[in-house]
C-alpha cells in the first residue's frame, strides 16, 4: 500500500461509515414521498423536493432483428448474398468506457463477504 494514501483511505472509510446509514434513510424517505404522487414541495429557506411522474414503458415502434442461431444455420451462399446486398453487415461493438472503480467497504462488509 502506498503510505501517502493512508490518510485518504482512512478518510474514505470514515466517510463511508457516516454516509451509509444516511443513504438508507434518504432512500426510504424518497419512497414515502414517491408514493404520494407527483408534486413539488417548496420549503422556504431550505430547498425544494420535486417528485416527477413515473415513466412508463411504451412501445415506440418496431425494428427488424436477426436471430443469430438461425443465421448460423443458414446456407453460406444465402448469407454471402445478404452481405453482398448490404442487408446484413458487421459493425464493431464497443464496451462503455468508464473511470477506474473505487470501492469502499467497511470492516463489517468485508467480514460478511468472507
Amino acid at each position: 500500500m502506498n503510505d501517502n494514501l493512508k490518510p485518504t483511505i482512512d478518510e474514505l472509510l470514515s466517510l463511508k461509515a457516516k454516509i451509509e446509514p444516511l443513504e438508507a434513510r434518504f432512500e426510504a424517505a424518497k419512497e414515502l414521498i414517491r408514493a404520494a404522487g407527483a408534486d413539488t414541495y417548496d420549503v422556504p429557506g431550505r430547498g425544494k423536493v420535486i417528485v416527477s411522474e413515473p415513466v412508463k414503458r411504451v412501445a415506440k415502434g418496431t425494428e427488424i432483428v436477426i436471430d443469430p442461431e438461425k443465421l448460423a444455420l443458414a446456407n453460406a451462399k444465402l448469407k454471402a448474398q445478404l452481405f453482398a446486398l448490404g442487408i446484413l453487415k458487421t459493425e464493431t461493438i464497443y464496451t462503455r468506457a468508464s473511470k477506474s472503480k473505487v470501492e469502499v467497504k467497511l470492516a463489517e462488509e468485508v467480514k460478511k463477504a468472507a
